[in-house]
């Protein structure tokens, strides 16, 4: 697993050659990656001891889902306007001093309220990543690039997963909160180094004054509507992250309450979300490279989201056979899900670049993109919630292999060029050597 991911990082060295915005988001996101490993086995056992029930820890995350949907767009349409430096810096810096207040809050309520503030502010400012990411990526060997990018993040993040036991051991509950909000403050002051091109002033902008700020931001509260309406080969593209995000949702609260359901072991359950995971990281820089190499994206992504939800389908259909078979379905479907999401996931990452606008609306564009994710991790788990406890946890599956056929067949009907090998004009400042994850 190191090898792989040393390796996937000097193939990254040598394609981000004169990117050097690019490397400076990679290592951001390679220290955000170790500390959200650290955090992620901590973060619900610590909710739970600090008197916080699991409908509560349940409305917490609900209402941290819920809010980015309109506070997305309107911060993708203001990096539009002002540039995306000041968004991704300065909501990085803040999430990361959030991260060691948790620690030191003990009332359940005001827990609560940080929290909530954290998964606003980390999820918000995805967008303006995504747009800042799509700003700098060439377009010669985007799919590769993503893929190893993405690859790296998942093998540093299962690595900080294994050792998260050891950290806590070592450093208590409170000391690692500290140690992962270090290192998110570290990747924060990394993106110190950007350099991002100074963005002339609209003309409305001038004549507007503050009034013309609010209406931005209000137009970017409308985008997705404003997108369907304008565009309506957008909407299959917002249909597809819709449905996509909706079907993921399920698996990393239920998957493991599955596995115990059908017989695994508790101390087996992690080893067995890790595999999948180290399947997904070793299949990504195959997809990218043979993305790259294909005259239509869908071509890849079809068959990938066609692969997931047979595997979701399998998974789902576990629960009904016998107990032995049943476990030993779920553990071989599960990693062979891994395979198709790994091979297909970059190809998507490339066609939203590519889908979207030009740089002075790109920030917008994926403002609404993100809203329509958000709002699908809002229904997703009362959704799955109400068809475990009515009809199992099976049939929840099945219901999210259903959701990946929409999400296919949304993204058969996203129109792209014959051909991505033409690279789109990119800010000549922004590429040049200067001092993610999707």
């Amino acid at each position: 697993m190191i090898r792989q991911g040393a390796g996937a990082l000097r193939e990254m060295y040598g394609l981000t050659r004169g990117l050097g915005n690019l490397r400076v988001m990679l290592g951001s996101g390679l220290l955000g990656m170790a500390a959200s490993g650290l955090l992620n086995p901590v973060m619900p056992l610590y909710l739970r001891s600090r008197g916080l029930g699991f409908q509560e820890i349940g409305a917490l995350y609900t209402v941290g889902a819920l809010l980015p949907i309109f506070v997305q767009p309107v911060l993708g349409a203001l990096s539009d306007r002002h540039g995306r430096k000041p968004f991704v810096v300065g909501l990085s810096l803040v999430t990361s001093l959030m991260v060691p207040a948790v620690a030191l809050v003990d009332d359940p309520q005001p827990l609560a309220a940080v929290m909530i503030l954290k998964m606003l502010l980390s999820r918000s400012a995805a967008p303006v990543s995504n747009a800042m990411v799509a700003d700098f990526a060439p377009a010669r060997q985007r799919a590769t690039l993503f893929a190893l990018l993405d690859a790296t993040s998942n093998l540093v993040f299962v690595a900080a997963l294994f050792a998260s036991s050891a950290v806590i051991r070592a450093l208590s509950v409170a000391g690692t909160f500290f140690l992962a909000g270090g290192l998110f403050l570290a990747g924060s002051l990394l993106l110190l180094g950007l350099d991002e091109p100074a963005r002339p002033p609209r003309p409305e902008a001038a004549r507007g004054g503050a009034g013309a700020g609010w209406g931005l931001a209000f137009r970017g509260l409308l985008s997705p509507f404003t997108y369907v309406k304008d565009r309506p080969g957008a909407a299959a593209l917002f249909l597809w992250q819709f449905f996509f995000t909706f079907a993921l949702a399920l698996f990393p609260t239920y998957l493991p309450l599955y596995a115990v359901e059908l017989g695994a072991p508790r101390e087996a359950v992690g080893p067995l979300v890790a595999a999948s995971w180290l399947t997904y990281a070793f299949a990504q820089p195959f997809g990218g490279r043979l993305s790259d190499r294909m005259s239509r994206r869908v071509g890849l992504i079809v068959p990938g989201l066609a692969g997931m939800a047979v595997m979701a389908a399998v998974l789902g259909a576990a629960g009904w056979l016998p107990a032995g078979a049943a476990l030993l379905t779920l553990v071989a479907a599960w990693v062979l899900l891994a395979i198709p999401d790994g091979l297909h996931r970059s190809s998507a990452s490339a066609l939203v670049v590519e889908q979207s606008p030009g740089p002075s609306e790109r920030g917008r564009f994926m403002g609404a993109l993100g809203s329509c994710g958000a709002l699908a991790s809002v229904l997703a788990p009362v959704t799955y919630g109400f068809i475990s406890q009515r009809a199992g946890i099976g049939c929840a599956f099945l219901l999210s292999s259903v959701s990946l056929v929409l999400a296919l067949g949304c993204v058969s009907r996203v129109r792209e060029a014959s051909s991505h090998a033409t690279p789109e004009p990119a800010p000549v400042a922004a590429l040049t050597p200067t001092s993610e994850p999707g």
